[in-house]
């Protein structure tokens, strides 16, 4: 099979722990470009968090984030797929979050929105070097009905994060879409939204079939573009529930993962 649509989730897969890219990767992912693949990135990162990546690499494709609910060019910024939460499920749902004491982001339009400033905005700004606009809001769950998020993001502990989604899904599943990122994200986008969605819409704008695209990825909201794409692939360091749907898994973001599925099934 030709393969000719790569996408990428970043933070896991590509993007380590230190927000460091290795050069074997780099170079796979620049080999691929020149054999005439096109490469995409596939992450909950927001626009701006995924194009200090995408210049790093020399992506040019258009770009799918925030888990799948925006699909973006990365050469003029032209939007070429939107989805937008509900208001009152939103600010329901962050309602639940704040009345539980967990700190909570809603994107609008590409600034974080937070209801008061905490030691864990500090811990997701590290991961978002590039700088991204905060705004303090004296009522967020105003804001989100007035304004409709593109994405909400919660940070917690690593044992509070699941039985926290599963009260989300409890309580909004029926209108958000709930999903773990990280170890201490949980997130929620519109009903429809995932990475898998996303890349089936990009794929049929470019007119490449499923069968032509490969997709990798560790993470829970990986799920869906693994289990989409012909060739679906796991990092080493992927959770089980991804191992189990991948047609392979790759060895692990320090042993180069990325680079090997690139050099064994693309090159």
């Amino acid at each position: 099979m030709q393969y000719r649509l790569l996408a990428l989730d970043l933070d896991g897969t590509v993007v380590n722990h230190d927000l460091s890219v290795s050069p074997r990767v780099r170079k796979a992912i620049e080999a691929a470009q020149r054999a005439g693949v096109i490469v995409t990135i596939a992450t909950g990162r927001m626009y701006g968090a995924a194009m200090p990546f995408a210049r790093l690499l020399d992506i040019q494709a258009p770009l799918i984030c925030y888990q799948g609910a925006v699909i973006q060019n990365a050469s003029d910024a032209h939007i070429r797929f939107a989805a937008t939460m509900p208001g009152a499920a939103t600010a329901e749902a962050i309602a639940y979050l704040l009345a539980n004491d967990i700190f909570v982001v809603a994107y609008i339009d590409e600034v974080l929105h937070i209801a008061h400033k905490r030691p864990e905005l500090d811990v997701y700004l590290s991961y978002h070097p590039e700088g991204a606009e905060v705004r303090v809001c004296d009522d967020l769950q105003a804001v989100v009905h007035a304004h409709a998020p593109t994405k909400v993001l919660f940070v917690a502990q690593p044992e509070q994060v699941a039985p926290l989604l599963a009260e989300l899904a409890a309580r909004v599943g029926d209108r958000l879409v709930t999903t773990q990122s990280h170890a201490l994200f949980g997130e929620l986008t519109a009903l429809g939204v995932n990475k898998g969605v996303a890349l089936a819409e990009l794929a049929r704008q470019l007119d490449i079939p499923r069968d032509a695209v490969v997709a990798i990825g560790d993470q829970a909201n990986d799920l869906e573009m693994v289990e989409w794409a012909g060739l679906g692939l796991a990092m080493g360091n992927a959770i089980a529930p991804l191992k189990a749907v991948a047609n392979h898994i790759l060895p692990t973001i320090n042993e180069d993962g990325v680079a090997v599925a690139i050099e064994q099934f693309i090159l």
